[in-house]
């Protein structure tokens, strides 16, 4: 094909003509630039003279403006060059700050990058496995568990049961929980969400998918502040593009340097505009003018400011963009639900994984927990989140797997040791408690090691029927109530770019909350986080290994998001962090904390005790013809070592 079929193929037929095509080669020749390079700056040209000029209009004064276009962009360039140039020393070798220079834009419309870009060196964790004594025939290594135990003083450092936090004391009661002589539990459990769209095939990601899902996310919510602040769609501008006058504009928080790894300052943050808004364009971010501030990579977000040199948008204010609304029932559905509890309170028991401290496969502790969830505990519903068997465990990952007593036959894979080790200790909770699994991406057992995550199959895992496998995230009713679910550490992961001294009198765990409740997803944090470890090469050099992380699949990750357009009366996020439960926006926010730490120690789990919904009663709230549910009111969060 020749280059003057290939222009007309990219600029359509309305360039079909032999001064339109003559001239566009004169351009390429001037300027060195392929056909694709060309056409994007022609599409960044009639972009913004939209106004200016009618669409596919290649009269000779458009084409005269789209060469002192690109001219002006060539000289910029040299300018950046020369200037960058002359700055350097080559005899001084100690390192200096980059200052930002108004006439150096990158490739990317940004100044030189405040972004730290070396890797920082991570402490080493972990120590070496412990040699094995004896291998399978098919070359698992065998431990005897005794080997690999942790001390029993470390074990019995606390006393099962004890509460460690409470929240509502005052104002509720603790519940019984279920009375196993009465019957099985009657706690209404319905999925909310669509089981079918989890299973998707991973690792098939494509770049226009990704692209797609991502500049989607950034025009739903220009809609959405459109709408909330009466904007009209001309209000919102480009960020990018040089004017005096103030606009409004959306986009996603990113570094100011595309290789960026490292620690993030409020000097070194860009705004990634969408393809509708700014092609798509990056600009640096001046948070000068603001006394408070508290973003972090990936959050969508809607400011006011303008861009008076070209180099960076100065913000006049960051406009909040508005939560979704509470879930609400009718008469009928609060009667049903007090009538199902016989008017009194019900039990919902959290766990999460790891259930093994990270030196053995010992579930002692699981097994113990089992006996008290029947005997004292008794729960209408316990929910429990993997991992369960975690793929990055030391003796999983290197292969020693230990010997386990009790049992005629050893496993000999690891979907049978859940079958022959785990699967039997859950069998054991009572049928009339109600169990619901959310998985882990670090699950052994999960054939589905992406988030969003596809449930575990019950079936497979020889379960009995009162277990219920939900996906991750996923959001489920228990009876009137709407519970949200994400395994997935956001509270670890969400790192904060902050300023001002208002901000650090609050809570992290509450900032972080208002993040996810804003932002509408369980993990809004984009790119996603990642787990490495510090291992030796071949050659004795350190390096560093990917073991594990937030595992985005970015085409997916609309399943991710709050559904029903609600937000959730309760939010169970897992993480490595402290145990909590706080309230945020008459949301209720829990990590229940591991169930067994590292070391072997007692971990922790929550129990809620939930007063069933009264409409007489002063803690609902009538809204027309609808009750606002106000969990936050009438639930007491117990956290206790397991």
């Amino acid at each position: 094909m020749t280059i003057e079929n290939d222009l007309v193929v990219k600029f359509g037929s309305a360039a079909n003509s032999q001064d339109t095509i003559s001239t566009l080669q004169h351009y390429m020749k001037i300027y060195d630039l392929s056909v694709d390079d060309l056409y994007i700056k022609w599409e960044q040209f009639s972009y913004h003279n939209k106004d200016k000029y009618a669409a596919n209009s290649f009269s000779e004064p458009v084409l005269h403006e789209f060469k002192s276009y690109m001219q002006q962009q060539m000289e910029k360039k040299v300018s950046a060059s020369i200037t960058s140039s002359s700055s350097v020393t080559p005899s001084i070798k100690k390192p200096k700050l980059l200052v930002p220079n108004a006439n150096s834009p990158s490739m990317f419309g940004l100044a030189i990058p405040n972004t730290p870009t070396l890797k920082k060196r991570r402490i080493e964790t972990g120590g070496t496995p412990t040699e094995a004594p004896k291998s399978s025939p098919l070359g698992i290594t065998e431990l005897p568990l005794s080997a690999t135990k942790t001390p029993a003083n470390l074990k019995a450092a606390t006393e099962a049961d004890k509460c460690l936090v409470t929240l509502n004391v005052d104002n509720v009661q603790k519940s019984e929980g279920i009375d196993l002589e009465e019957g099985s539990s009657k706690v209404k459990i319905a999925p909310f969400y669509d089981a079918k769209k989890y299973k998707f095939r991973t690792m098939r990601q494509s770049l226009l998918d990704t692209a797609d899902v991502l500049d989607e996310q950034i025009d739903i919510f220009t809609e959405v502040v459109q709408k909330h602040y009466n904007l009209k769609p001309s209000d919102i501008g480009d960020p990018t593009y040089q004017q005096q006058s103030e606009i409004y504009t959306v986009g996603r928080i990113v570094p100011d340097a595309v290789n960026a790894d490292g620690p993030l300052n409020i000097d070194s943050l860009a705004l990634e505009t969408s393809r509708s808004t700014g092609i798509g364009r990056r600009i640096r971010l001046n948070f000068e003018k603001l006394q408070d501030v508290s973003v972090f990579p990936g959050q969508i977000i809607a400011l006011r400011g303008k861009n008076a040199n070209g180099e960076y948008f100065v913000i006049e204010e960051i406009l909040k963009i508005p939560y979704l609304n509470s879930p609400v029932s009718d008469p009928e559905t609060i009667q049903d639900a007090q009538m199902s509890l016989d008017n009194r309170s019900m039990k919902v028991v959290v766990t999460s994984g790891p259930y093994t401290s990270a030196n053995d496969l010992d579930y002692t502790n699981l097994q113990d927990f089992v006996t008290r969830i029947n005997t004292t505990i008794k729960p209408h519903v316990l929910i429990m989140f993997g991992p369960f068997l975690d793929i990055t465990h030391k003796l999983v990952s290197t292969g020693q797997i230990p010997e386990f007593s009790g049992l005629k036959q050893q496993p000999r894979t690891l979907d049978e040791i859940f079958a022959k080790v785990i699967a039997p200790i859950l069998k054991q909770i009572d049928s009339r408690i109600q169990v619901i699994l959310v998985p882990s991406t670090k699950d052994v057992v999960s054939k589905h090691a992406a988030y969003p995550q596809d449930s575990l199959d019950r079936r497979s895992l020889s379960l009995p029927k009162n277990f219920k496998c939900f996906t991750n995230p996923s959001t489920f009713q228990l009876n009137e109530i709407f519970f949200g679910c994400s395994n997935n550490d956001i509270y670890k992961d969400l790192r904060e770019v902050t300023k001002g001294g208002n901000v650090f009198q609050r809570n992290r765990f509450d900032r972080v909350s208002e993040h996810i409740l804003e932002q509408r997803r369980y993990y809004p944090v984009f790119p996603g986080g990642i787990k490495t470890r510090k291992i030796e090469d071949k050659n004795g050099k350190p390096v560093f290994e990917h073991i594990s992380g937030a595992d985005l699949d970015v085409p997916y990750l609309g399943l991710t998001e709050f559904i029903g357009d609600i937000i959730p009366d309760v939010i169970l996020i897992p993480s490595e962090l402290t145990h909590f439960a706080r309230v945020v926006q008459n949301v209720i926010m829990i990590n229940p904390g591991a169930f067994v730490r590292p070391n072997g120690g007692r971990g922790t789990y929550v129990e809620m005790s939930i007063e069933a919904p009264d409409m007489e009663n002063e803690k609902m709230t009538r809204i027309d013809d609808v009750y606002l549910h106000c969990l936050w009111k009438r639930s007491r969060i117990d956290i206790l070592t397991a």
